[in-house]
């Protein structure tokens, strides 16, 4: 293949849709089986608003935190990544990017394709510190408990551009410190539709701000692939209409 432009890395899709809030602009929604893969969409969304200054804010919904840091020979594969080569990004998110998928968000922040980073949680975990990049930058790295209180934290802050990140175990509910197991129950349709509702204070702070965004589906942590795919049809109902890669989807808010 020729172009990088359409490039997917197996387990990966994407599609077209017009921007949320104003229809003039396109942006990309990745879906991805492995959450690691998001790295993938990140760097390739960076290189196309390269001449932007500042990289997209990262929200990102997850059970998990998926802030581990990269270890000194993490930095130096990071380091050599030839980012325009979007075949060997592609490789490099299944071989070189943990394989426990909780490594990508700071890999991204290393190389400064996504800015300040914020987590709804559901995992019980200490929140690292802020973290420094390849370049010496500083990226803001903060944790909440829900997303009302990360509406809280980030509305009165300037943020150009956001990355919105879901991992659908974020719609899971699991005593397991790991998340996942025996006992793991889904999320009502009622609440999930309510936390992506277009007009909630959090999507609505989103909305104008986003400039892609990625879902992943993690079957393992949710219980299996058809409650994956339950979760899956769920958001994507709520989002969108028609749906995602029916290769004429659209925003259901914008087709009221």
């Amino acid at each position: 293949m020729e172009s990088n432009e359409y490039i997917r890395p197996p387990g990966t899709y994407y599609d077209i849709v017009a921007h949320p809030i104003d229809k003039r602009r396109a942006i990309e929604v990745a879906i991805v089986q492995d959450h690691r893969f998001a790295f993938f969409y990140w760097l390739k969304w960076r290189n196309k608003q390269a001449e932007q200054p500042n990289p997209p804010t990262l929200i990102s919904l997850d059970w998990h935190q998926d802030l581990t840091q990269p270890c000194d020979l993490e930095c130096e594969w990071l380091s050599t990544l030839d980012t325009a080569d979007y075949k060997a990004v592609g490789y490099f998110c299944w071989d070189k990017l943990h394989a426990l998928n909780d490594g990508h968000i700071l890999a991204a922040a290393y190389l400064n394709l996504i800015g300040d980073i914020h987590v709804v949680q559901k995992q019980r975990e200490e929140c690292p510190e802020d973290f420094v990049d390849i370049e010496g930058r500083k990226h803001l790295v903060r944790c909440y408990d829900s997303r009302e209180q990360l509406t809280e934290a980030i509305s009165g802050q300037e943020h150009d551009s956001v990355i919105l990140d879901i991992d659908l175990d974020y719609f899971t509910e699991s005593p397991d410190p790991c998340g996942g197991g025996d006992k793991l129950q889904l999320v009502s349709q009622d609440e999930i539709q309510a936390c992506l509702d277009p007009d909630s204070p959090f999507m609505s702070w989103i909305l104008p701000r986003m400039t892609g965004m990625t879902i992943a589906t993690e079957p393992e942590f949710c219980g299996g692939l058809m409650n994956s795919n339950h979760l899956f049809n769920v958001v994507c109902g709520t989002l969108f209409d028609p749906p995602l890669l029916s290769h004429k989807a659209g925003w259901r808010h914008q087709s009221k």
